[in-house]
């Protein structure tokens, strides 16, 4: 069915795009996916192979993040943190600091001892890194030049770049299935709905249709207004069909309502193409105040949840 392979197209997309994003925020914040503010780092307790509990922050929720003068509103920003350096000891010795540029781009790289960095609390348990060097005197200092046999791309900054270009691959990937194929399906769908059904129809006995025949098949009113799509069949003890679950509402069958319809309601129908054509004596607005239909509930009283014609 069309609607099956355009949901399945359009989960695909959403998701590869959800996905990634969401990777990258976990990268950009070390972990505080969700964080409503990205400009800030966290401390967090956790266990080692010591007996004592400790805390720390994450390198990586620190690459990205800016460095201001100032946690008031008159603080400047005076560059972002782009990678961390440490020593064999554990201790971390300075932080490489990207000054100037755009995005980016053109920007000078500085190693800014760690010493020099303070970090003062925010809200929602942030931490702000601060410190007390100037712009002019980072714009002054000597460019940091990184070691030739460590390249770029392998740096956490230079992971973080790439992981921001997936992002925008996979973004632009799923603009072009909306715009190339759900858009115009959508649009397709809506034009069939309003326009009904207006084909030579026989009608035709319902024992003779089968379950396969019957499943996603679209309902019509009485008067061919596109009311839902048959979901599943209910067979009763007696081994026959005793009513069907029609999904109304929703697009593509995201969001649809479950209803259960009696089966004797249903009038089948067979059109000069030889497709099958099912109409219920309800309206769409009754349908969708109908009860929706929950396999507990029916099991346990069919007739409080049945719709009836």
């Amino acid at each position: 069915m069309l609607r099956h392979l355009l949901a399945t197209t359009a989960i695909v997309a959403a998701i590869s795009t959800a996905a990634v994003a969401g990777e990258t925020s976990a990268m950009k914040d070390g972990g505080q996916a969700g964080a409503s503010d990205d400009t800030g780092v966290y401390e967090f307790e956790l266990h080692t192979l010591a007996p004592d509990t400790t805390t720390g922050i994450l390198a990586t929720n620190m690459v990205g993040k800016p460095v201001v003068t100032s946690r008031n509103a008159e603080g400047e920003e005076i560059g972002d943190i782009n990678d961390v350096v440490f020593g064999r000891d554990g201790s971390v010795h300075a932080v490489i600091v990207g000054v100037g540029g755009f995005l980016g781009i053109g920007e000078k790289e500085v190693a800014l001892d760690f010493a020099r960095l303070n970090f003062v609390a925010g809200e929602d348990k942030r931490l702000i890194v601060v410190s007390d060097v100037s712009r002019q005197e980072l714009e002054a200092a000597t460019a940091y030049e990184r070691p030739d046999y460590i390249p770029y791309w392998m740096t956490t900054e230079g992971a973080r770049e790439q992981m921001d270009k997936v992002t925008e691959n996979a973004r632009s990937t799923y603009e072009t299935v909306r715009k190339e194929a759900i858009d115009p399906a959508r649009q397709q769908l809506d034009e069939a709905m309003s326009t009904g059904w207006t084909e030579e129809k026989t009608e035709v006995d319902a024992a003779s249709v089968s379950t396969d025949e019957l499943i996603d098949s679209t309902v019509y009113t009485n008067q061919d207004t596109n009311i839902g799509e048959v979901a599943e069949v209910l067979i009763g003890k007696d081994g026959k069909a005793q009513a069907v679950v029609i999904d109304v509402g929703g697009f593509l069958g995201f969001n649809a309502k479950p209803v259960a319809v009696a089966f004797n309601s249903l009038k089948m129908f067979e059109t000069e193409n030889g497709d099958l054509l099912v109409t219920a004596p309800f309206t769409k607005e009754q349908l969708e105040n109908a009860q929706t239909y929950e396999p507990a509930t029916y099991k346990a009283n069919p007739d409080a949840v049945l719709l009836k014609g």
